[in-house]
């Protein structure tokens, strides 16, 4: 008979003890839901608080799966914020999806770390044994199917069915369902507006790709933008998005033609030797102005390759393309490289903007970063703004551009015109 441990088991104590629990469930006949939790924007904690920091979020998180278990639960940590849960002699799905329910409850109280509240995000993945897997290997692979569905989905937790469009991904060829897709007129790109945020107006827009594929439906950008990158399709797509904005824009009102569109360009494609001539021909090809173009490139993938990627975003900045710094604050932001970056434009990273009104120390990162880069004659754009407080707040630092759901979201160009022209300024 397995102890319930006291202390959080590891990964490789839980692959053991889950092959007894699936054994002694086998010769009972009853039912074990495996659940995987996953702590969002563990990386920002351990940022702004430090390890120890982290450390005592991670304690009070166990804490908090600990209140919500039976004596009989197991909780094993398999990842840097990612924890498993075994609960034998579950009733059914229903009473899986009350457990996560419980527990999602439960993370709602805001944590503590120096005083400082703090709202932790989380996503459950479930499978069950035997209804979805009847070993180890199945029942892990299907609740990790489990958790990538539940990033989209409204509840916060999803469990495992073979109905899941992130379950089908893992059951089909991606890479050449994907290289079929610009071929077979499958990606569309969709526009999230960008405003002025001191003067109210339009300032541009982020393209954005999307993918429908015609038996699955629509194909989330987490899911086939990696598997892209991967087998190097990435350089594909990014040609396709490129050349597509440029299209668009040509249809855009003569009184619109001027405003700014940002694509997203990755740390891979950044690297290839041919990459600023083909940007000019594109450029020529469709007869838009390079000061048009916004290149955003994260700053994570930035730091991959320093040397090759200050090259290439000089070059492309001596064009007159304006280069972005995408999620700036998460990664390895340092003044030896930040007083030579080739930008123009610094994008705060929206896991700051969402709960700056909040949280005086996502606050004072916001505002360290405006002056940061405004010392440095750059542009501040913040994502991820939901609320008029949010704006208002952000007027008030005196951030330059804002984006997020309070104005639009992503939507089609035919919609995107419409926006355009229907648009009227919050102030």
């Amino acid at each position: 008979m397995i102890e319930p441990f006291i202390a959080v088991a590891d990964r490789q104590s839980l692959l053991a003890d889950l092959q007894q629990f699936i054994q002694q469930h086998r010769n009972s006949g009853k039912r074990l839901a495996l659940m995987l939790v996953k702590m969002h924007r563990f990386r920002r904690i351990n940022m702004l608080f430090g390890y120890a920091g982290g450390d005592l979020v991670l304690e009070q998180f166990v804490g908090r799966l600990r209140s919500m278990c039976r004596t009989k639960d197991y909780i094993a940590r398999t990842g840097s914020s990612e924890f498993m849960l075994v609960l034998p002699e579950i009733m059914n799905e229903g009473h899986a999806a009350l457990a996560a329910s419980k527990l999602l409850n439960i993370l709602q109280e805001p944590f503590r770390v120096d005083d400082q509240p703090l709202k932790i995000n989380a996503s459950i993945g479930i499978s069950l044994f035997p209804d979805h897997a009847q070993d180890v290997s199945s029942l892990i692979i299907n609740t990790e199917i489990a958790l990538v569905d539940a990033r989209s989905n409204p509840r916060l937790f999803s469990i495992y069915s073979e109905q899941i469009t992130s379950a089908d991904v893992y059951s089909w060829d991606i890479e050449t369902e994907l290289d079929k897709a610009v071929d077979n007129d499958e990606l569309s790109l969709y526009f999230q507006p960008q405003v002025n945020l001191q003067t109210g107006e339009i300032f541009g827009a982020e393209a954005l790709i999307r993918w429908r594929h015609p038996e699955k439906g629509f194909i989330r950008p987490d899911i086939f933008i990696p598997a892209a990158e991967h087998s190097g399709q990435i350089y594909k797509l990014t040609w396709w998005t490129l050349n597509t904005a440029l299209r668009l824009i040509r249809e855009w009102p003569d009184n619109k033609k001027h405003l700014k569109v940002a694509i997203n360009i990755s740390a891979s494609v950044l690297k290839d030797i041919t990459f600023v001539e083909s940007v000019k021909s594109a450029l020529n090809l469709w007869n838009i102005p390079s000061t048009i173009l916004t290149f955003e490139i994260t700053e994570s993938a930035l730091m991959e390759d320093l040397s090759t990627s200050f090259t290439t975003l000089e070059a492309l900045k001596s064009l007159g393309l304006a280069i972005s710094i995408d999620d700036f604050g998460t990664g390895y932001s340092s003044m030896a490289y930040f007083k030579n970056i080739p930008a123009t434009e610094l994008k705060i990273d929206q896991s700051f903007v969402f709960y700056m009104l909040d949280n005086a120390m996502d606050k004072h990162i916001v505002t360290t970063i405006i002056e940061l880069a405004h010392g440095f004659n750059l542009n501040v754009v913040a994502e991820g703004i939901e609320t008029i407080e949010t704006y208002n707040a952000l007027k008030e630092l005196g951030c330059d551009i804002a984006q997020g759901y309070y104005l639009a979201h992503a939507m089609p160009q035919h919609e995107f015109i419409l926006w355009m022209n229907s648009y009227q300024s919050p102030q």
